[in-house]
């Protein structure tokens, strides 16, 4: 009786676990992609708001 009791608890501890981890990256993922997306944006509307055009690559001969 008691080790069945002590095998669930370890279960639910362990999946506890996976769950808060889990959460825990997504949370650190979102974050660091949400930084990114304000940065590119910012950045972007200073080019816009100097006017500057943006270059092109050499194999964007299209630009």
């Amino acid at each position: 009786m008691g080790s069945s009791i002590n095998s669930f608890f370890r279960f639910v501890f362990g999946f506890s676990l996976f769950i808060a981890v889990s959460l825990g990256l997504t949370v650190a993922v979102t974050s660091y992609s949400i930084k990114k997306e304000k940065e590119e944006q910012t950045a972007a509307a200073f080019k816009a708001m100097l006017n500057q055009p943006e270059e092109a690559h050499w194999w964007e001969v299209w630009k």
